[in-house]
């Protein structure tokens, strides 16, 4: 179970890697963000937490806006999501995370996740709602950078209570 979260999450990492945006953006900004907005929505598939327009665009803009045009650019090197995270000052790692956060409902994504994943609605419902941001931040963290999520003890402390009967 906690491996197929591990999974969910790199699949988010994965979606966010292709990334920029924010408001107020200048024509060449916008364009950048617009591009970013389309490859995000291109994967329809449930996993992509970025497959509605919407929350793409508001990823996307974002993005740009945070990060600046120049700096996706440079960050865009064409070299895969391990490379273009991996040349992120840990506060640009951050804002990513945070950026995601505010667009994406994570806890009603990670329970269809879960549930998807063979977990009953209860179990997925009551380990999405013990995910708080700042530990969907912690683990998005740690899953851009190569750590293992599942060796998260707050996670496994969550996924526990909800998966192991009490009494």
């Amino acid at each position: 179970m906690a491996k197929k979260m591990g999974l969910g999450l790199v699949a988010l990492v994965m979606m966010l890697a292709a990334c920029g945006g924010g408001g107020g953006l200048s024509a060449e900004e916008q364009a950048k963000a617009d591009e970013i907005t389309a490859e995000l929505t291109a994967d329809q598939s449930a996993e992509n937490p970025f497959s509605d327009e919407e929350k793409a665009s508001c990823f996307s803009e974002g993005l740009v806006g945070e990060l600046g045009l120049d700096r996706i650019n440079e960050l865009d090197s064409g070299e895969g999501v391990e490379a273009g995270f991996a040349n992120m000052t840990a506060d640009e790692q951050g804002k990513v995370a945070d950026l995601a956060i505010d667009c994406i409902d994570m806890q009603a994504y990670m329970g269809e996740m879960l549930a998807n994943a063979g977990l009953s609605e209860d179990q997925a419902n009551c380990v999405s709602e013990g995910l708080n941001d700042d530990l969907i931040k912690e683990l998005f963290l740690a899953q851009i950078s190569g750590a293992d999520v599942t060796a998260n003890e707050d996670l496994m402390g969550v996924v526990m209570g909800c998966l192991m009967p009490q009494g």
